[in-house]
């Protein structure tokens, strides 16, 4: 009975240790899931970028300029819609999918007799 109770004991204190010093790291189906999620996506457009779209279809809504259809409505779609994830920048993928990798605690390094507390 006394090692049985042994046993569970020994049990309770490696899960708890176990579960504060080795953090679960994340599988690799989220990590795929993430990826395979983030294929269509990318950073927003800045302001600058809006603002020149919005440009480039009102300019091409003029009738005056251009009486029969908008001349730049394959560009601004495609800027809208694929361009952005064709030009996007890759650290923006990879800084998702690194801050899905768990990371250590960072050490507390002490000075040479600091006590650690206020003086």
């Amino acid at each position: 009975m006394q090692q049985n109770n042994d046993m569970t004991n020994a049990d309770k204190l490696q899960s708890v240790i176990s579960d504060d010093l080795f953090p679960q790291v994340a599988h690799i189906s989220d990590v795929k899931q993430v990826i395979e999620e983030m294929t269509s996506k990318s950073q927003n457009l800045r302001e600058v970028q809006i603002k020149a779209l919005l440009f480039l279809k009102r300019l091409g809504e003029n009738k005056y300029l251009y009486p029969d259809k908008n001349p730049y409505k394959a560009i601004y779609d495609y800027i809208t819609k694929q361009g952005k994830t064709d030009v996007a920048d890759p650290d923006y993928y990879l800084d998702t999918i690194e801050a899905l990798i768990p990371k250590p605690p960072k050490p507390i390094v002490m000075a040479p007799g600091d006590k650690g507390g206020k003086r």
